[in-house]
C-alpha cells in the first residue's frame, strides 16, 4: 500500500545546511572508519607473506648453524626454482659435504631454515604449503561473506550507528587475539572470526555519511571517504615497514579501534533511517541539535511535519510491517530482484580484480612495502576522476568506461613481451586505477539503487556475493604458477561483462534516494527525477513502464 504525506527528508538535509559544523563534526568522525579499516582490509599480504627458505641438508649443517647461504648449498639443491625450496640432493659422501659432491637423486625435505621469521610462513612452518598461506586470505574474504547479511540486517533493523560500533569495536577486540595465536589453525579460526565481526563497519560508515547529505553532495561522500581509505592504506604499509614481526604489527593496528565504542556518545543516528522508521522524536532531537551546531532556524512546516504525526500513514505503515517482510517486498519485485542480481555481479568482479591486483603488487620487482603503497597511491587519481565527472556525465556511463578501461588493460598483459616489463606495469597501474574507481563509484550507484528501510541490507546483500570475487583473488598467485597469463586475462574477462551489464540499469544523477521499493522501482522511468511528488503520484501508464525495466 503506497503512503501519503511522507516526509521530504531530502529538503530537510539541504535545510540544516550541507558543510557546517553539525556535518563536518560528524564527518571527522566517519572518517576515522575507513582510515583503520584500511589497516585491516588485506593485512595478511604482509602477515602472511612468504619468506626466503632452504632445505636444511641435515648431512652438512652444523650443528645448531643458521647459516642461510653456505659454500656447499647450490650444489646441494636442484636447479629448478619450482623443486629447490622443497627438494635437496643427497651428499656423496656425508663426511664431506662440497660443491659437486651431490648425486642427482633428490629427496623431499622435512626441515628448512628461514631467512626471516617475520610472517606466520616461519613462524607456523609452512614452507613448501604455499596454500596455507593463501588460504589465509580466503578465510578473510569467506568472513565477509558470513558478516555482511548479518550486520547489513542489524543496520537496517536496529540501526546504522549501532551496526557501526557493534562493528568497529568487534574487529579491534577480536583481531588483537590473532597475536596470540599459538597454531596455524587457530589463527585462521580467528581471521574468520574477525571479518565476520568487522566487514560491515564500512558499509555502515558509507551509508551514515550519505544519509547525512542531500543528493547534490553524495559524489564528494564517495571521494571523501575514498581519499581516507588512501591515506589508511599508506598508514598501513608504513606501519607494516616499521613494526615488520607479524605478532608486534597485529597489536599496533588492532587496539585502536576498540576506542570506537565512545562513538555510542558522539555520533548520532541517522536521521533519514530514523525518519523511514517512523521514529519522528528521536529524529527532532537530533535535528534540532544540528540545527543548533549549524546556527540554522528550522521552518515551521518542518516543525509541524515532526511533530504532527499522520495517523493513516502510521496504520499503513504498522500493516505493512505485519503483512509482509523486507525480502518479501523484495522478492515480490522483478526489478528490484533483476538489479540485485546485476548489482551482485559488478561487486564480484570489483572485488576480485581490485583484491587479486593489489595482492599481486607486493610481488614485483623492488621493496614490497614502497610497491604497496605505490599501488595505493595511484587510487587518488581514480577518486579524484570520480570526483569530477560523476555529477557532470553520470553514474552509468563513468563506471561503463571504468570497467572497460580495466578489462582492456588487464586482458592486455597477458600479451606483453617479457622484456617490456615496463609496459606490463603501466597496463597494471591503468587496471588498478580503473577498478578502483568502478569500486568506490559502485558503492553509491548500488546505494542509490535501493529504498532507504533495506538500503543497507540490499548493499549487504551485493556486497556478500561480491566477496566470491575476493575469497578466488588470493589463489590467482597459486594459478599463475601454472598458467602465468591466465589470472589477467580472468580479470580482464569479468571486468569487460561487468561493464556490458551497466548497460541495463537506470541512471540515478539527480535523483532523490527511495524510500520505497516503489520509489526504487520508479528510478527506471523517471531517471532523472528530482521531486519526491512525482515519485508517489505516477499513472499506471508510468508503472507499467517501470514494470519492463530494472
Amino acid at each position: 500500500m503506497e503512503k501519503i504525506n511522507q516526509f521530504d527528508t531530502d529538503s530537510l538535509m539541504v535545510e540544516l545546511g550541507q558543510f557546517r559544523r553539525f556535518h563536518i563534526v560528524n564527518y571527522a568522525l566517519l572518517a576515522l572508519v575507513p582510515f583503520m579499516l584500511a589497516h585491516y582490509a588485506v593485512i595478511y599480504v604482509f602477515v602472511a607473506a612468504d619468506v626466503p627458505y632452504r632445505c636444511v641438508v641435515p648431512e652438512c649443517e652444523a650443528a645448531n648453524s643458521t647459516e642461510y647461504n653456505p659454500l656447499w648449498l647450490a650444489s646441494a639443491l636442484p636447479e629448478s626454482t619450482r623443486e629447490r625450496r622443497c627438494f635437496s640432493k643427497t651428499p656423496l659422501d656425508a663426511e664431506y659435504c662440497a660443491p659437486g659432491n651431490f648425486s642427482d637423486e633428490l629427496r623431499p625435505c622435512d626441515h628448512w631454515l628461514y631467512a626471516s621469521r617475520d610472517t606466520i610462513v616461519a613462524e607456523f612452518n609452512l614452507a613448501c604449503q604455499d596454500w596455507k598461506r593463501t588460504l589465509v586470505g580466503t578465510i578473510h574474504n569467506l568472513g565477509m561473506l558470513v558478516s555482511l547479511p548479518i550486520l547489513g540486517y542489524i543496520s537496517d533493523r536496529w540501526g546504522r550507528k549501532r551496526a557501526l560500533v557493534l562493528s568497529c569495536t568487534l574487529v579491534g577486540a577480536i583481531g588483537s587475539l590473532k597475536a596470540f595465536s599459538i597454531s596455524y589453525e587457530m589463527y585462521v579460526i580467528v581471521e574468520f572470526l574477525e571479518t565476520v565481526a568487522g566487514a560491515s563497519a564500512f558499509p555502515a560508515a558509507y551509508i551514515l555519511t550519505i544519509e547525512l547529505l542531500g543528493q547534490d553532495k553524495r559524489v564528494l561522500t564517495t571521494a571523501f571517504l575514498g581519499i581516507m581509505l588512501v591515506i589508511g592504506g599508506l598508514s598501513f604499509a608504513l606501519l607494516a615497514k616499521t613494526f615488520p614481526y607479524w605478532r608486534t604489527f597485529i597489536l599496533v593496528v588492532y587496539p585502536p579501534s576498540l576506542l570506537f565504542l565512545s562513538y555510542i556518545y558522539f555520533l548520532p543516528e541517522s536521521i533519514r533511517w530514523l525518519l523511514s522508521k517512523g521514529r519522528k522524536e528521536e529524529a527532532l532531537v537530533i535535528i534540532e541539535k544540528a540545527a543548533k551546531m549549524n546556527n540554522i532556524t528550522l521552518s515551521d512546516d518542518t516543525i509541524r511535519q515532526l511533530t504532527i504525526v499522520d495517523e493513516k500513514v502510521k496504520i499503513d505503515d504498522k500493516k505493512d510491517q505485519e503483512e509482509e517482510g523486507l525480502w518479501m517486498q523484495v522478492l515480490r519485485s522483478p526489478i528490484i530482484m533483476t538489479r540485485l542480481a546485476i548489482c551482485s555481479w559488478w561487486w564480484i568482479t570489483c572485488t576480485f580484480v581490485f583484491y587479486g591486483l593489489a595482492i599481486n603488487s607486493v610481488t614485483l620487482a623492488g621493496d614490497k612495502y614502497t610497491n604497496y603503497m605505490l599501488v595505493v597511491s595511484v587510487e587518488v587519481i581514480a577518486v579524484v576522476t570520480n570526483a569530477l565527472v560523476l555529477d557532470r556525465i553520470g553514474r552509468k556511463r563513468t563506471l561503463l568506461m571504468a570497467y572497460v578501461v580495466c578489462g582492456i588493460s588487464c586482458t592486455a598483459i597477458a600479451f606483453v613481451p617479457k622484456n617490456m616489463s615496463w609496459l606490463a606495469t603501466l597496463l597494471y597501474l591503468v587496471g588498478k586505477i580503473a577498478i578502483t574507481q568502478a569500486f568506490s563509484g559502485i558503492y553509491m550507484y548500488t546505494s542509490e539503487l535501493f529504498p532507504t528501510h533495506a538500503r543497507h541490507s540490499m548493499l549487504g546483500f551485493c556486497s556478500m556475493v561480491g566477496r566470491l570475487g575476493s575469497i578466488v583473488a588470493p589463489q590467482m598467485p597459486l594459478l599463475a604458477i601454472y598458467v602465468e597469463w591466465l589470472p589477467s586475462v580472468l580479470f580482464g574477462a569479468t571486468a569487460l561483462l561487468a561493464g556490458g551489464l551497466m548497460l541495463t540499469t537506470p541512471e540515478t544523477l539527480n535523483t532523490r534516494l527511495p524510500d520505497t521499493i516503489r520509489e526504487a522501482e520508479l528510478i527506471a522511468s523517471q531517471p532523472q527525477n528530482t521531486k519526491r511528488d512525482k515519485a508517489n503520484g505516477q499513472t499506471n501508464a508510468a508503472d507499467a513502464q517501470a514494470t519492463s525495466r530494472f
